[in-house]
């Protein structure tokens, strides 16, 4: 759903009016916003710190994304069960759509795919597809001025530092505006 998202970032919760938001807006603009900060991410982990960051698509999942599309599309969409996985199969435990995720964590390959790409200073983060194959994700996706403008921003809602990375690598501790717990 990324390749169809489109990410404004000084109206990322599409609140400001300049596009109508719709589940289809919001939904695939998440998932373009994910690509694009974990790419950001990606890039300031170096190679010396062993953490990779793989974005990994599930497939398609029958879920109510589609709920504000015309009814032609809703009704298509829920004709097509061959290859969309229910919401209970979706679910992150599940044989059908964990596989991708559970690959990504544990297939020796992706580590070495990893290393090949921050050595050829990829644009993007690591993209594993549904099918458990390396991927190239779409071309917005590569927009790197847009990228760090997604980064900083995500950074700015949540009330972190634009160091927040390098300072806990170094262990130092980092405070956002949103902590949890008591300590």
């Amino acid at each position: 759903m990324h390749s169809v998202g489109f990410v404004d970032p000084e109206d990322m919760n599409v609140v400001k009016g300049k596009r109508k938001f719709t589940s289809l807006v919001g939904y695939s603009s998440s998932k373009l916003a994910q690509v694009m900060f974990s790419s950001i991410l990606n890039k300031r982990l170096t190679v010396e710190t062993g953490i990779n960051v793989i974005c990994v698509s599930p497939g398609i999942v029958q879920t109510n994304v589609v709920r504000n599309l015309p009814k032609v599309v809703q009704a298509a969409y829920r004709r097509v069960p061959y290859f969309i996985f229910n919401a209970q199969e979706g679910g992150l435990f599940s044989n059908a759509s964990s596989r991708s995720a559970l690959f990504a964590a544990t297939d020796p390959q992706v580590v070495e795919y990893c290393k090949v790409l921050k050595a050829d200073e990829w644009l993007v983060c690591p993209f594993i597809s549904q099918d458990c194959q390396p991927t190239n994700p779409s071309e917005e996706a590569h927009n790197v001025e847009t990228s760090k403008r997604v980064w900083e921003k995500t950074l700015e809602m949540i009330g972190l530092s634009s160091d927040a990375v390098e300072k806990l690598l170094n262990g130092e501790e980092v405070k956002c505006r949103y902590r949890s717990g008591s300590g």
